[in-house]
């Protein structure tokens, strides 16, 4: 086909506002304990709608008057999945609701008092521990999955807290915690406490294990065999995935300096990494603003690509199977809007479960994204994601105009996934600097 010869920023696009509109959120992903359905939250018009996906069945909504959203702080953490039952928070509520993945509605378990978030529930089944806040206070605070009896507060006495984990045998509890006036990326420790049983369960010994003053830590997981605990710091510079021995404190790092692990943790259970069955991680690793996803065995410490999900270049919110190699994950990139997508390891191969839009647009109409660096006025060095004008059946006349979009960071980093905003301007024509 022959190119139109048109000036920049006036080519006719086949991105249209309409289309920007429908686009659906994703955002959350997790595994029932039996390892045969995926469940995720959907962003439509305003409300949280819970998805469920099981062996080969179609998708389903499992909420249809509630919307799913959790709002300590500035959200996340709105949902957990755990022995055929999902536990979510109610918009607007601050209350945690339990619903069969069976059928049938949901019911409370915590009071109205107060907001919830990240949501976890004990290896047997028994307790939910999660984050509790009530102007000004936070902690963490345990209720049973049954909703019988009033909720615990575990863990109090520190301004801030962030995703609690439970250890494989269900005898240790995990969390990080931080005070003003740190942010979640500039100062945080990570806790370990021992698990007592009980009609409702308290800690004891509770102790910090990493982090401090200058170091942030990010998303604490036991090792499946419960010895070792998994988490990022910065304590180098860089966002590392360290292993702790649990008995003798000795910790390796299990990544290298100049790929990043962490993310700036404004939003409650942010994932960069699983852990699978064999004990082996999927991480992704972020370099010049791409995610590269990373096999890395935590025995040996080697690190190897994952060419079966090389395609995608951000990728959030990786979920393992607990009893199967395989791994669900948020991915998109600068070609295709976000995916639901459930990995297979041994066999290698990928499934999309959902898709965040219809994308009717072909990937070889729309505009590449490259990372680029420059040096500014003032000597310091500065990268950006950049995107050319692109349209195929356009050729562009004169000089293209630039868009620069400039966030305010650290939580508003781009990454190279998908942007509707710049394939949009792009596709007409213009350049488009992030």
């Amino acid at each position: 086909m022959t190119k139109q010869r048109r000036q920049y920023g006036l080519w006719s696009s086949p991105i249209s506002p309409v289309s920007l509109a429908e686009g659906r959120r994703l955002d959350g992903v997790a595994w029932d304990s039996d390892g045969q359905t995926v469940v995720w939250l959907e962003g439509r018009s305003g409300r949280g709608v819970l998805v469920a996906q099981t062996g080969d069945d179609a998708p389903r909504d499992l909420n249809s008057e509630l919307s799913v959203r959790a709002e300590v702080g500035y959200g996340g953490g709105d949902f957990t999945v755990h022995g055929g039952d999902v536990y979510f928070v109610v918009h607007k509520s601050g209350r945690i609701f339990r619903q069969s993945l069976a059928g049938g509605g949901a019911a409370p378990i915590t009071p109205a008092f107060g907001k919830a978030a990240a949501p976890v529930v004990s290896p047997d089944g028994r307790w939910l521990v999660y984050v509790h806040h009530d102007d000004p206070y936070d902690r963490l605070a345990v209720v049973d999955t049954q909703g019988r009896h009033w909720p615990r507060i575990l863990a109090s006495g520190d301004d801030f807290y962030m995703q609690p984990r439970f250890s494989p045998d269900g005898k240790r509890l995990a969390w990080v915690a931080w005070n003003h006036p740190n942010m979640p990326w500039d100062a945080t420790r990570l806790f370990v406490a021992e698990v007592v049983d009980g009609e409702l369960p308290r800690l004891t010994n509770e102790r910090a294990v990493a982090g401090g003053d200058d170091i942030a830590i990010f998303q604490p997981e036991f090792a499946r065999d419960g010895r070792q605990l998994l988490y990022v710091s910065d304590e180098t510079g860089w966002g590392r995935i360290a292993a702790q021995e649990l008995a003798t404190g000795e910790t390796r790092w299990l990544t290298p300096n100049g790929t990043e692990l962490a993310l700036p943790a404004w939003v409650q259970d942010m994932r960069t990494y699983a852990v699978l069955t064999d004990g082996r991680l999927i991480a992704a690793a972020g370099a010049r603003g791409y995610h590269r996803l990373q096999m890395i065995d935590v025995a040996s410490g080697a690190i190897q690509p994952i060419e079966g999900l090389a395609d995608y270049s951000e990728v959030s919110y990786l979920a393992a199977s607990p009893v199967a190699a395989q791994v669900a994950l948020i991915a998109s990139n600068p070609k295709a809007p976000p995916r639901v997508v459930r990995y297979d390891v041994a066999g290698q191969t990928t499934r999309v479960l959902a898709r965040a839009t219809g994308e009717t647009v072909p990937a070889a109409a729309l505009a590449s994204c490259e990372a680029i660096s420059w040096t500014t006025a003032g000597g310091e060095q500065a990268h950006g994601l950049f995107y050319r004008p692109f349209n195929d059946r356009y050729e562009g006349v004169g000089r293209p105009p630039l868009i620069a979009l400039i966030h305010g960071g650290p939580t508003s980093q781009m990454r190279a996934g998908w942007r509707a905003e710049a394939q949009f301007f792009a596709t007409r024509g213009y350049a488009v600097l992030f």
